[in-house]
Formats: C-alpha cells, structure tokens, sequence
C-alpha cells in the first residue's frame, strides 16, 4: 500500500498540471483573435502541398475544374471552384483540355462558364464547407464528385472563405456572411442562375454561412436583425438583396449543423477526445463567463427560424411562392458535433414554422401528426418531415453512419440535393 503512495502523487500533479493547462488554454481563447484562428483552423490545410490551381491532383479530369476569383464588397479576393458535372464534361472534353489550365482572370470567357449559362435547364449547387483546409482538402473532391451526379446538368461552385486557402482577409462571421452572399450574388448576377435552380449546400460551419445567406435573400429586413454587431459589410450587400426583393432558392441543405456555437462548445470535443467547455459544467457561472467571451455566436437557430418564418408566409404574396426544402442531414458517429443539434434546430424551426398559410403538418415515418411539432431528441437514426404549402418541406434524416466529415459524401446528401431540384418540376 506504501509503495503506491507515489504514483498516487505522480498521478495527482499530472491532473493538476492538465487542469491548469485548460485553465490557460480558456484564458487564452477568450483573446478575438486566438479565438477565431482556434475556431476556423484557417492556417491548417495542405495548401504547403497542394496545389489547389491543379485540381487533377485531386483526381478531377482535367480542364472539369476552372479555379478563378470574386471580389466581395468590402474589397477581399475569394477563391472559388467552378465543378462541372462529369457527363457535361465528356461531351465537351476536347474544348476544356485545351483551354489554359490553372486560375483564369476572367471566367465569362472559359468554356466551362459558357456550359453553365447558356442551357437553361442548368442546376447549381452553391457550397459552403466546414473550418480548416481549402476547397480541394479532405473529403471535399468526393462531395463534389458525388453531389454533381444527384441531378441532370448540375453544376457546382465552392469557395475559400477569406483567409483561407488562397483567398485574401481574416475570417469573422460578418466576413464570412459577406463571401457567402457574395459568391451566391455572382451566381445570380453574373452568372444568371434563377434562385429555383439553385441549391445552397452547407457543412458544419458552412451550415452557419448558408443558413445565414438563404435569410439574407429571403427575409432582408429579418437578417439585418440577426446580423453580427461589427458588421458593415453585410449591410452593403443587403441594400442590394432589398433592392431585388425575398428570394427564396429550390432548397437548402444543412449537413452536420449546429444551432449557435456556444450551445455547441458546452458539449464538444476536438477530434472527438477533448472537451472545450463541458468540464465546465459543474461551474455553470464560469462555463457561462466563457460561453460570453465567444465573439463569433453563429446563431443558425434564430436565423433558421427566421428562414421558414418568411418562406411559410409564402402564401401572401410577400415571399416568393416557389417550393423550398429545408433539409437536415446528421449522422449518430458524429465525433465532432452531436446528432442532438441537429434534433434541437429541428424542433426550433418547426415550432416557428407557420401553421396558418405555410408549414402545417408533419410526417413522422408514415404516420402524419397534425400542427403538433413534437420533442425529438435522442432518438437515434430516422427520419422527420414537415409539409408546408406549395410543395415545401422541412426535413431531418438522421443517418446510423457517415461521421462528421465524409456524410457529405454519403448517398442521402446527394439524394437530398436531387430531393430539392426534382421538387421544382414536379
């Protein structure tokens, strides 16, 4: 018993000295600026070796990706993707092998451009990854190669929000507001893609980033509430979405959400294994002095809600009547972020949704439950919908299987996409 006394110190100092590592770890973080490089990982991706200009090194065929830049307002360069979808591209390989490869300095002269805007069956996917990496990381080109194939003649654009990859600025979540409106501004504007035929695509953070530019275009008076406090930028752009009145696209699908990031960081894990605030718990006052510090709230919740607030009233005539899907998709082996958030936005916007001239009913499996949103938490893999007037729905599908990172990949996120553009001719 005697001989155990010291492992029993060596053990006692190890977790004091981990307890104050936390400690200085907490403090640290509640610094702006570490706090965003921790919570956007921007500086972690392969660019050192990766080329991102030479996307057949990501296994794409060559000329099927044309890289090129948007300048948002407030004057950064994004850099962005533009992924043509593989049947397309057969048959016009020869024309786009022998176009100049790499980045393009203006992309209405490319091949690829004029594929996308002159058929006008053409769809476009608008997609928003997660923090960390660059547009070509990780199980990005399998998203990208997967999705494309959910829908004839579906095109798709990606962005390096600013400060990551090869794009230019540091990222905040007005900033990150801004890139978002701004590629979907070029898709409309530019490129001429009617919002029916488009479809706003979101991964983990990129979840915050579509659910807060889907609001930006369909409620700008309600977005402009839920904007960050040291925004300028965004207001510039939303002069802009008032001006051409609510736009509401064929759909938008979350992937792997969260409903704001300080709900999210009580309960998360880097990598799964370590806690950011949940050893907090037992101390709700410091977890809560903590959860105050974060500068970048990315409440997708109130802005979700907002969402099917303005598409629901779609009925008066103040919104666009178009069918629009809202759907959720979340995997229970998710390390990263709980299936659970996703259960809890769930809940949130069906609750919020219109029952009177929008949203009305809801579709558990088989069985229908009439305007009665119900408490969903915690029951593992399945499926939920709500109907709503003009063909729109609001679903969450649960998966058993797909992790954080690569569900995007997975058959149900295609389906998904394939769900909102096959919606809009029915």
């Amino acid at each position: 018993m005697i001989a155990l006394a010291p492992i029993f110190r060596k053990a006692y100092w190890t977790l004091a000295a981990a307890a104050a590592l936390y400690a200085l770890a907490l403090l640290a973080l509640t610094a702006p600026s570490l706090q965003r490089h921790a919570l956007y990982a921007h500086k972690l991706h392969s660019g050192f070796w990766h080329n991102v200009n030479e996307p057949e090194s990501f296994g794409f065929a060559k000329g099927q990706i044309t890289p090129f830049n948007i300048t948002t307002p407030d004057g950064e360069t994004l850099y962005v993707w533009h992924v043509l979808p593989l049947t397309l591209y057969a048959k016009h390989e020869q024309s786009l092998t022998t176009q100049s490869p790499g980045l393009v300095d203006d992309i209405t002269q490319t091949v690829g451009f004029d594929l996308l805007t002159t058929d006008p069956e053409n769809r476009l996917i608008i997609n928003f990854h997660g923090n960390a990496g660059h547009v070509g990381q990780g199980w990005r080109p399998d998203t990208y190669r997967s999705i494309t194939t959910a829908y004839p003649k579906t095109h798709l654009i990606t962005v390096d929000y600013r400060g990551f990859g090869l794009s230019s600025g540091t990222p905040t979540e007005a900033g990150l507001i801004t890139d978002g409106i701004a590629l979907v501004t070029w898709a409309l504007d530019v490129a001429h893609i009617p919002p029916e035929r488009i479809v706003i695509l979101g991964q983990s953070l990129g979840t915050a980033v579509a659910s807060a530019v889907a609001l930006h275009f369909a409620d700008p008076a309600a977005a402009k509430t839920l904007v960050p406090s040291q925004s300028t930028t965004v207001a510039t752009t939303r002069e802009h979405a008032s001006a051409k009145g609510s736009i509401t696209f064929a759909g938008v699908v979350l992937v792997a959400p969260f409903t704001t990031l300080p709900s999210l960081l009580n309960t998360y894990r880097i990598g799964g294994i370590f806690p950011v605030l949940s050893p907090l718990r037992a101390y709700p006052y410091l977890q809560r002095q903590f959860s105050d510090r974060i500068v970048d709230t990315w409440d997708t919740s109130a802005r979700l809600c907002a969402y099917v607030k303005a598409v629901g009233r779609s009925g008066t005539g103040s919104v666009s009547e178009q069918r629009s899907f809202l759907q959720i998709v979340h995997a229970v082996d998710d390390a990263d972020i709980s299936y659970h958030q996703s259960e809890m936005l769930y809940t949130a916007v069906s609750a919020a949704a219109p029952r009177q001239g929008g949203f009305g009913r809801i579709a558990v499996g088989s069985q229908a439950v009439v305007n009665s949103p119900p408490s969903i938490t915690g029951r593992g893999p399945r499926l939920e919908e709500l109907d709503g007037m003009h063909g729109s729905k609001i679903r969450l599908e649960v998966l058993k299987f797909g992790g954080h990172n690569r569900i995007v990949s997975y058959a149900p996120v295609a389906l998904a996409v394939r769900r909102a553009f096959a919606a809009q001719d029915a």
